[in-house]
Formats: structure tokens, C-alpha cells, sequence
């Protein structure tokens, strides 16, 4: 059984891979099971207002715990000088966490990308092990004239660290 679901994900992987620079479609499988995060950036002059507010499904239907936390920083970033992290919410695979985050951008940040991570803190250890992100263009985000908000899939660390993928809303 598991070895035709593994079949199954690297064909869907197969046919999403178009021509260099064209953009591609996101399989289901490659976001089913990480789970979604809910957030906010809006732009005041050059500062990035990020509100994390919510996560749900985290690590699909694993049954252990779940204690989460998100990071966020502008990368590339080689001295970590603007990561910034919420408090760490145990045993929920459906955190609330509303906190709000400042991201002051330099000329040099604009051609940078906005990176969300949601990791899982092992009880026992210091170790960590990420869930899943999403990303979004600094330079994209300052020239919007609306908020950001809403669900976004998070996916895979290759996937996520170039893109972001919002939820589709049911009608």
C-alpha cells in the first residue's frame, strides 16, 4: 500500500514540471498533510506588518502532539539579524497564536523573499523539526495596494522558500 502512494506522489511531481521560468501547477500532494497557516502582511512606508494568526491540520493526521511555533525572517539572511519567532503553542495541531511582527525593509531586502516556517519542537529534546513554509516576494509585497490575509498551504522547504500557495475559498 505504501510503496503505490510513493508511485502515485512522484508521478504527480513528474507532470508539474514545465519549461524553465514558466510557472508551475502545485500538485495536491505536495501540500496534502502539512497543514495551512493563517496570516496578514500589510505594508506601512517601508515596514512589513505580519500578523500570524492561526494554524490548522498541522501535520495532518499523525497521531502525536504537535508544540508549534512559526519563524519568519527575510531571506537570503546570511547573519540571521531579522528572524523573529512566536511563543511555541503545546499540543495542538490547530494553534492560535495572533502575533504581530515588524519587518523594516532596506533597498537591499527588495529583491529578498518574506519566509514563513512552522516547525514542531520535540518534548523532550531542543531539537526541531520543520513543518512546513511559505514565501512571498518583498519586493511583490511593497508594491500591493491591498492586504495580504488569509489561508496558505504550507509546503515543502524547496517549495516554499520560492512561493506561496493561498487556500481557494469554497462558494
Amino acid at each position: 500500500l505504501m510503496k503505490g502512494r510513493c508511485g502515485a506522489v512522484r508521478s504527480s511531481l513528474r507532470k508539474q514540471k514545465g519549461p524553465s521560468g514558466s510557472r508551475r501547477k502545485i500538485s495536491h500532494a505536495r501540500v496534502k498533510g502539512r497543514g495551512q497557516l493563517k496570516l496578514s502582511i500589510e505594508v506601512q512606508g517601508r515596514v512589513l506588518v505580519l500578523h500570524i494568526m492561526e494554524a490548522k491540520g498541522l501535520m495532518g493526521k499523525e497521531c502525536r502532539t504537535c508544540d508549534s511555533y512559526v519563524k519568519m525572517s527575510i531571506v537570503p539572511d546570511a547573519d540571521w539579524k531579522c528572524r523573529q519567532k512566536t511563543k511555541t503553542v503545546p499540543d495542538s495541531k490547530n494553534p492560535v497564536f495572533h502575533e504581530h511582527f515588524l519587518f523594516p525593509v532596506q533597498e537591499e531586502d527588495e529583491q529578498k523573499r518574506l519566509l514563513v516556517t512552522v516547525w514542531n519542537r520535540e518534548r523532550n529534546s531542543r531539537q526541531s523539526e520543520l513543518i512546513g513554509c511559505t514565501s512571498f516576494g518583498v519586493k511583490s509585497l511593497l508594491t500591493l495596494d491591498k492586504e495580504i490575509s488569509g489561508w496558505y498551504y504550507l509546503l515543502g522547504e524547496d517549495l516554499g522558500r520560492t512561493k506561496h500557495l493561498k487556500v481557494a475559498v469554497r462558494r
